[in-house]
């Protein structure tokens, strides 16, 4: 039984000669390179897009701070308007309100269009992310079935690697196409 077994595995080192472990070697080294640099831009992007994320949230604070701010002078308008004082120029007061309402209108919607660029940019950054890390899923499996085929002298799973790794590169190339 001992002797079958050996005969086996004789037989398959006779079918799977050196030169193809050595470019089965060779296939999983190259996609390796291809991984690293999928799990470098995947991580650079997924910084980037939270990063992205915190400025939008801060210019979303700022933008709520000068409504707020916009808002008291509204109601100091209004109160001006219903109860007004007798010892003061009213429409000097009045027309400082007005003057500060429209400041903060103008500076609400430059914040306003920051907050809406930064989430844009966060967007781009986290689908840039996904398409990183999908052809990273695919060229680690990929590295898998060509191991496998060292491995189990079978050559359908490098045959197998090749194909899936190739999906994996051009899911990289097509990722950073749109960069």
């Amino acid at each position: 039984m001992a002797d079958d077994k050996t005969k086996i595995d004789e037989d398959k080192q006779q079918d799977f000669p050196k030169r193809t472990n050595q470019l089965i070697a060779l296939t999983a080294l190259i996609l390796a390179i291809c991984a690293t640099f999928s799990s470098l831009y995947a991580g650079a992007n997924a910084s980037k897009g939270i990063l992205s994320q915190n400025k939008a949230s801060d210019s979303w604070a700022y933008y709520q701070a000068k409504s707020m701010k916009e808002t008291m002078y509204r109601i100091q308008l209004d109160a001006l308007e219903i109860d007004p004082p007798a010892n003061t120029n009213v429409a000097e007061l009045k027309a400082k309100y007005k003057s500060e309402i429209e400041r903060y209108d103008a500076e609400e919607e430059e914040i306003k269009a920051t907050a809406i660029g930064h989430e844009a940019d966060r967007d781009k950054f986290l689908a840039l992310n996904r398409g990183f890390a999908g052809a990273l899923t695919y060229l680690q499996i990929a590295i898998l079935l060509t191991s496998l085929a060292g491995l189990m002298k079978q050559i359908g799973f490098w045959y197998a690697g090749i194909a899936l790794g190739a999906f994996g590169v051009f899911n990289f190339l097509t990722t950073m196409s749109t960069m």
